[in-house]
Protein backbone atom coordinates (compact mmCIF):
# COMPACT_ATOMS: atom_id res chain seq x y z
CA UNK A 1 0.00 0.00 0.00
CA UNK A 2 1.47 3.40 -0.96
CA UNK A 3 2.05 6.18 1.52
CA UNK A 4 -0.40 9.05 1.80
CA UNK A 5 2.40 11.32 0.58
CA UNK A 6 2.47 9.43 -2.71
CA UNK A 7 -1.32 9.65 -2.96
CA UNK A 8 -1.50 13.42 -2.51
CA UNK A 9 1.50 14.05 -4.75
CA UNK A 10 -0.26 12.31 -7.63
CA UNK A 11 -3.42 14.27 -6.97
CA UNK A 12 -1.44 17.52 -7.04
CA UNK A 13 0.09 16.61 -10.40
CA UNK A 14 -3.27 15.60 -11.88
CA UNK A 15 -4.98 18.82 -10.85
CA UNK A 16 -2.07 21.02 -11.93
CA UNK A 17 -2.35 19.37 -15.37
CA UNK A 18 -6.12 19.96 -15.34
CA UNK A 19 -5.58 23.62 -14.47
CA UNK A 20 -3.09 24.00 -17.33
CA UNK A 21 -5.51 22.46 -19.82
CA UNK A 22 -8.41 24.64 -18.66
CA UNK A 23 -6.32 27.80 -18.74
CA UNK A 24 -5.21 27.00 -22.27
CA UNK A 25 -8.86 26.53 -23.28
CA UNK A 26 -9.82 29.92 -21.85
CA UNK A 27 -6.94 31.69 -23.54
CA UNK A 28 -7.84 29.90 -26.75
CA UNK A 29 -11.37 31.34 -26.71
CA UNK A 30 -13.39 28.55 -25.05
CA UNK A 31 -14.37 30.75 -22.13
CA UNK A 32 -17.61 29.16 -20.97
CA UNK A 33 -16.31 25.62 -20.50
CA UNK A 34 -12.73 26.67 -19.81
CA UNK A 35 -13.54 28.99 -16.91
CA UNK A 36 -15.69 26.30 -15.31
CA UNK A 37 -12.94 23.69 -15.64
CA UNK A 38 -10.34 26.16 -14.39
CA UNK A 39 -12.32 26.87 -11.25
CA UNK A 40 -12.94 23.16 -10.66
CA UNK A 41 -9.20 22.46 -10.78
CA UNK A 42 -8.58 25.33 -8.35
CA UNK A 43 -11.25 24.03 -5.98
CA UNK A 44 -9.83 20.51 -6.08
CA UNK A 45 -6.37 21.83 -5.27
CA UNK A 46 -7.69 23.96 -2.42
CA UNK A 47 -9.75 21.09 -1.06
CA UNK A 48 -6.79 18.71 -1.21
CA UNK A 49 -4.58 21.12 0.74
CA UNK A 50 -7.36 21.62 3.31
CA UNK A 51 -8.48 18.00 3.72
CA UNK A 52 -4.90 16.75 4.02
CA UNK A 53 -3.55 19.57 6.19
CA UNK A 54 -1.64 17.18 8.50
CA UNK A 55 0.28 15.87 5.48
CA UNK A 56 1.53 19.32 4.40
CA UNK A 57 3.54 22.16 5.89
CA UNK A 58 0.68 24.64 6.24
CA UNK A 59 3.09 27.59 6.33
CA UNK A 60 3.51 26.89 2.61
CA UNK A 61 0.10 25.54 1.64
CA UNK A 62 -2.21 28.01 3.40
CA UNK A 63 -0.89 31.04 1.46
CA UNK A 64 -1.35 29.00 -1.73
CA UNK A 65 -4.92 28.19 -0.73
CA UNK A 66 -5.54 31.91 -0.23
CA UNK A 67 -4.20 32.74 -3.69
CA UNK A 68 -6.25 30.00 -5.33
CA UNK A 69 -9.32 31.23 -3.47
CA UNK A 70 -8.78 34.82 -4.61
CA UNK A 71 -8.36 33.86 -8.26
CA UNK A 72 -11.29 31.45 -8.13
CA UNK A 73 -13.52 34.11 -6.57
CA UNK A 74 -12.78 36.61 -9.33
CA UNK A 75 -13.43 34.01 -12.00
CA UNK A 76 -16.53 32.83 -10.13
CA UNK A 77 -18.03 36.30 -10.02
CA UNK A 78 -17.51 36.57 -13.76
CA UNK A 79 -19.00 33.14 -14.40
CA UNK A 80 -21.99 33.82 -12.13
CA UNK A 81 -22.66 37.00 -14.06
CA UNK A 82 -22.44 35.19 -17.40
CA UNK A 83 -24.72 32.34 -16.27
CA UNK A 84 -27.28 34.75 -14.81
CA UNK A 85 -27.30 37.00 -17.87
CA UNK A 86 -27.58 34.03 -20.23
CA UNK A 87 -30.46 32.57 -18.21
CA UNK A 88 -32.22 35.93 -18.00
CA UNK A 89 -31.72 36.44 -21.73
CA UNK A 90 -33.42 33.09 -22.43
CA UNK A 91 -36.29 33.99 -20.10
CA UNK A 92 -36.82 37.27 -21.91
CA UNK A 93 -36.67 35.57 -25.30
CA UNK A 94 -39.33 33.08 -24.25
CA UNK A 95 -41.53 35.64 -22.46
CA UNK A 96 -45.04 36.14 -23.84
CA UNK A 97 -46.77 38.86 -21.83
CA UNK A 98 -47.56 41.43 -24.48
CA UNK A 99 -44.50 43.66 -24.04
CA UNK A 100 -43.25 45.50 -27.10
CA UNK A 101 -40.44 43.70 -28.91
CA UNK A 102 -38.33 46.86 -28.78
CA UNK A 103 -38.42 46.93 -24.97
CA UNK A 104 -37.41 43.27 -24.72
CA UNK A 105 -34.63 43.83 -27.23
CA UNK A 106 -33.36 46.72 -25.12
CA UNK A 107 -33.23 44.56 -21.98
CA UNK A 108 -31.45 41.79 -23.81
CA UNK A 109 -28.92 44.25 -25.23
CA UNK A 110 -28.11 45.42 -21.70
CA UNK A 111 -27.58 41.82 -20.63
CA UNK A 112 -25.10 41.27 -23.44
CA UNK A 113 -23.14 44.28 -22.24
CA UNK A 114 -23.08 42.79 -18.73
CA UNK A 115 -21.84 39.48 -20.11
CA UNK A 116 -19.08 41.26 -22.04
CA UNK A 117 -18.00 43.04 -18.86
CA UNK A 118 -17.84 39.69 -17.06
CA UNK A 119 -15.59 38.39 -19.83
CA UNK A 120 -13.25 41.33 -19.29
CA UNK A 121 -12.85 40.28 -15.65
CA UNK A 122 -11.67 36.83 -16.77
CA UNK A 123 -9.05 38.31 -19.08
CA UNK A 124 -7.87 40.76 -16.43
CA UNK A 125 -7.54 37.99 -13.84
CA UNK A 126 -5.53 35.63 -16.03
CA UNK A 127 -3.41 38.49 -17.35
CA UNK A 128 -2.50 39.85 -13.91
CA UNK A 129 0.96 39.64 -12.36
CA UNK A 130 -0.65 38.15 -9.24
CA UNK A 131 -2.04 35.23 -11.22
CA UNK A 132 1.30 34.67 -12.95
CA UNK A 133 3.11 34.65 -9.60
CA UNK A 134 0.55 32.20 -8.21
CA UNK A 135 1.10 29.73 -11.04
CA UNK A 136 4.88 29.88 -10.53
CA UNK A 137 4.52 29.14 -6.82
CA UNK A 138 2.02 26.39 -7.60
CA UNK A 139 4.51 24.73 -9.95
CA UNK A 140 7.10 24.81 -7.18
CA UNK A 141 4.64 23.29 -4.70
CA UNK A 142 3.64 20.50 -7.08
CA UNK A 143 7.20 19.64 -8.10
CA UNK A 144 8.42 19.67 -4.49
CA UNK A 145 5.47 19.26 -2.09
CA UNK A 146 6.12 20.48 1.48
CA UNK A 147 5.30 17.15 3.14
CA UNK A 148 5.39 16.41 6.86
CA UNK A 149 6.25 13.15 8.63
CA UNK A 150 2.55 12.22 8.43
CA UNK A 151 3.05 11.73 4.69
CA UNK A 152 4.80 8.43 5.42
CA UNK A 153 1.66 6.86 6.89
CA UNK A 154 -0.52 4.30 5.11
CA UNK A 155 -2.56 5.98 2.35
CA UNK A 156 -5.72 3.93 2.86
CA UNK A 157 -5.98 4.57 6.58
CA UNK A 158 -5.30 8.29 6.32
CA UNK A 159 -7.58 8.75 3.30
CA UNK A 160 -10.47 7.05 5.07
CA UNK A 161 -9.97 9.17 8.19
CA UNK A 162 -9.82 12.40 6.20
CA UNK A 163 -12.93 11.46 4.22
CA UNK A 164 -14.87 10.71 7.41
CA UNK A 165 -13.80 14.10 8.74
CA UNK A 166 -15.21 15.83 5.65
CA UNK A 167 -18.44 13.87 6.01
CA UNK A 168 -18.81 15.10 9.59
CA UNK A 169 -18.17 18.64 8.43
CA UNK A 170 -20.87 18.26 5.79
CA UNK A 171 -23.35 16.94 8.37
CA UNK A 172 -22.71 19.95 10.60
CA UNK A 173 -23.35 22.36 7.74
CA UNK A 174 -26.60 20.54 6.97
CA UNK A 175 -27.65 20.74 10.60
CA UNK A 176 -26.98 24.48 10.58
CA UNK A 177 -28.99 24.92 7.37
CA UNK A 178 -31.98 23.17 8.94
CA UNK A 179 -31.98 25.46 11.97
CA UNK A 180 -34.63 28.20 11.95
CA UNK A 181 -33.37 31.75 12.32
CA UNK A 182 -34.40 33.52 15.51
CA UNK A 183 -36.31 36.47 14.04
CA UNK A 184 -36.86 37.88 17.53
CA UNK A 185 -33.21 38.88 17.50
CA UNK A 186 -33.08 42.24 15.67
CA UNK A 187 -29.42 41.66 14.79
CA UNK A 188 -29.98 38.22 13.29
CA UNK A 189 -30.17 37.96 9.51
CA UNK A 190 -33.46 36.27 8.69
CA UNK A 191 -34.18 36.89 5.04
CA UNK A 192 -33.75 34.66 2.01
CA UNK A 193 -30.13 35.82 1.71
CA UNK A 194 -29.23 34.15 5.00
CA UNK A 195 -31.06 30.97 4.00
CA UNK A 196 -29.21 30.93 0.70
CA UNK A 197 -25.90 31.53 2.47
CA UNK A 198 -26.47 28.48 4.67
CA UNK A 199 -27.27 26.33 1.67
CA UNK A 200 -24.16 27.65 -0.03
CA UNK A 201 -22.11 26.40 2.93
CA UNK A 202 -23.73 22.99 2.51
CA UNK A 203 -22.78 23.05 -1.15
CA UNK A 204 -19.16 23.89 -0.36
CA UNK A 205 -19.00 21.11 2.23
CA UNK A 206 -20.45 18.65 -0.29
CA UNK A 207 -17.69 19.59 -2.72
CA UNK A 208 -15.10 18.86 -0.06
CA UNK A 209 -16.64 15.42 0.50
CA UNK A 210 -16.73 14.74 -3.22
CA UNK A 211 -13.11 15.75 -3.77
CA UNK A 212 -11.93 13.85 -0.70
CA UNK A 213 -13.67 10.76 -2.09
CA UNK A 214 -11.98 11.28 -5.46
CA UNK A 215 -8.57 11.47 -3.80
CA UNK A 216 -9.22 8.38 -1.67
CA UNK A 217 -10.66 6.27 -4.49
CA UNK A 218 -7.36 4.79 -5.78
CA UNK A 219 -6.73 3.19 -2.36
CA UNK A 220 -10.27 2.45 -1.16
CA UNK A 221 -13.29 0.50 -2.33
CA UNK A 222 -16.67 0.96 -4.00
CA UNK A 223 -18.22 2.60 -0.95
CA UNK A 224 -15.99 5.63 -1.46
CA UNK A 225 -17.18 5.95 -5.04
CA UNK A 226 -20.80 5.95 -3.85
CA UNK A 227 -20.04 8.63 -1.26
CA UNK A 228 -18.55 10.78 -3.99
CA UNK A 229 -21.54 10.28 -6.30
CA UNK A 230 -23.99 11.30 -3.61
CA UNK A 231 -21.95 14.37 -2.71
CA UNK A 232 -21.84 15.32 -6.39
CA UNK A 233 -25.64 15.08 -6.57
CA UNK A 234 -25.93 17.53 -3.66
CA UNK A 235 -23.42 19.85 -5.29
CA UNK A 236 -25.28 19.79 -8.61
CA UNK A 237 -28.70 20.42 -7.06
CA UNK A 238 -27.47 23.32 -4.95
CA UNK A 239 -25.54 24.64 -7.94
CA UNK A 240 -28.83 24.89 -9.84
CA UNK A 241 -30.33 26.65 -6.82
CA UNK A 242 -27.46 29.13 -6.80
CA UNK A 243 -27.93 29.85 -10.51
CA UNK A 244 -31.57 30.75 -9.92
CA UNK A 245 -30.60 32.97 -7.00
CA UNK A 246 -28.18 34.85 -9.26
CA UNK A 247 -30.77 35.08 -12.03
CA UNK A 248 -33.34 36.56 -9.66
CA UNK A 249 -30.76 39.10 -8.51
CA UNK A 250 -30.22 40.09 -12.14
CA UNK A 251 -33.95 40.43 -12.75
CA UNK A 252 -34.38 42.63 -9.67
CA UNK A 253 -31.37 44.74 -10.63
CA UNK A 254 -32.88 45.42 -14.04
CA UNK A 255 -36.35 46.11 -12.60
CA UNK A 256 -35.00 48.75 -10.21
CA UNK A 257 -33.41 50.70 -13.04
CA UNK A 258 -35.72 53.64 -13.79
CA UNK A 259 -34.63 53.61 -17.43
CA UNK A 260 -36.34 50.28 -18.19
CA UNK A 261 -39.87 51.64 -17.96
CA UNK A 262 -43.00 50.47 -16.16
CA UNK A 263 -43.97 47.78 -18.67
CA UNK A 264 -40.52 46.22 -18.65
CA UNK A 265 -40.40 46.32 -14.85
CA UNK A 266 -43.73 44.45 -14.78
CA UNK A 267 -42.31 41.77 -17.08
CA UNK A 268 -39.22 41.40 -14.94
CA UNK A 269 -41.37 41.05 -11.83
CA UNK A 270 -43.43 38.38 -13.57
CA UNK A 271 -40.27 36.45 -14.49
CA UNK A 272 -38.92 36.82 -10.96
CA UNK A 273 -42.09 35.25 -9.54
CA UNK A 274 -41.69 32.33 -11.94
CA UNK A 275 -38.08 31.89 -10.87
CA UNK A 276 -39.06 32.01 -7.20
CA UNK A 277 -41.37 29.06 -7.74
CA UNK A 278 -38.62 27.25 -9.66
CA UNK A 279 -36.19 27.92 -6.83
CA UNK A 280 -38.53 26.31 -4.30
CA UNK A 281 -38.82 23.19 -6.46
CA UNK A 282 -35.06 22.98 -6.90
CA UNK A 283 -34.51 23.36 -3.16
CA UNK A 284 -36.82 20.43 -2.46
CA UNK A 285 -34.83 18.28 -4.89
CA UNK A 286 -31.65 19.45 -3.21
CA UNK A 287 -32.89 18.37 0.22
CA UNK A 288 -33.73 14.95 -1.22
CA UNK A 289 -30.12 14.69 -2.40
CA UNK A 290 -28.83 15.88 0.98
CA UNK A 291 -30.87 13.27 2.81
CA UNK A 292 -29.53 10.57 0.48
CA UNK A 293 -25.96 11.73 1.11
CA UNK A 294 -26.47 11.54 4.86
CA UNK A 295 -28.05 8.08 4.76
Amino acid sequence: MPSVGTLVQQRLVDQRDALDAAEAAVRGGDRSTGVHDLRVAMRRLRSLLATYRPVFDTAVTEPMRDELKSASRRLGEARDAEVATDHTDRLLEAADVGLEDEAVAGLRARLRLDAAAAGDVVEETLGSTRYAAMTIRLDELVSSPPLTDTSELDARKVARRRLRREQRRFAKRVEAARMPVDVSDPDAPHDVTEHGARLHEVRKAAKRVRYAAETARPVTGKKTRQIGKRAKAVQSALGAYHDVVMTRATLRHLALDEAVGEAAAFLLGHLDADEQREMAAIEQRAWDSIDAALA
